[in-house]
């Protein structure tokens, strides 16, 4: 009788732990903004400008507002040219130049040229007004692969 009782509060505790344990609970929704979407829904644009032996400068610029007002991190990310990933490194919001204005965000990355086409952005918001929500932002959907720079 004491091995049917064992049983009785074992199994749920099994299936509490099975629910809570579960990865869905701790994903994001990730999705790809295009050039019009992140400027006309969101106020984000990407620049490029020469760097020297460093190749092409690409920055996001944006405001803190809405959904990133709840801005968590940024990634660079490469990909290699099948589409795998091959590096991602989290981003600390940087002035990229002394004139920037005081509510603007940017992330920057520097990388040759041939390079950029598989490089993207990947900005995570946890807790804003859409979610817990992450988008790509691919340079390639940006910037011209054969002329990058957007500013002198």
């Amino acid at each position: 009788m004491r091995s049917v009782s064992h049983l009785s509060w074992a199994l749920p505790t099994i299936c509490v732990f099975m629910v809570t344990a579960s990865p869905s609970l701790g994903m994001i929704d990730v999705g790809v903004l295009t050039k019009e979407k992140a400027r006309e829904k969101y106020g984000i644009t990407m620049h490029a400008r020469k760097n020297g032996d460093a190749g092409i400068k690409v920055w996001l610029e944006f405001k803190r507002e809405g959904w990133l007002g709840k801005l968590t991190y940024a990634e660079l990310r490469m990909e290699d040219a099948k589409g795998k990933h091959v590096i991602s490194a989290q981003r600390q919001p940087n002035p990229v130049h002394h004139r920037q204005a005081e509510n603007t965000t940017t992330f920057a990355f520097s990388a040759d040229a041939g390079r950029l086409a598989q490089c993207s952005f990947l900005v995570v918001c946890y807790g804003s007004n859409e979610g817990d929500v992450g988008y790509y932002l691919r340079v390639r959907d940006f910037l011209d692969p054969e002329n990058p720079v957007t500013e002198e």
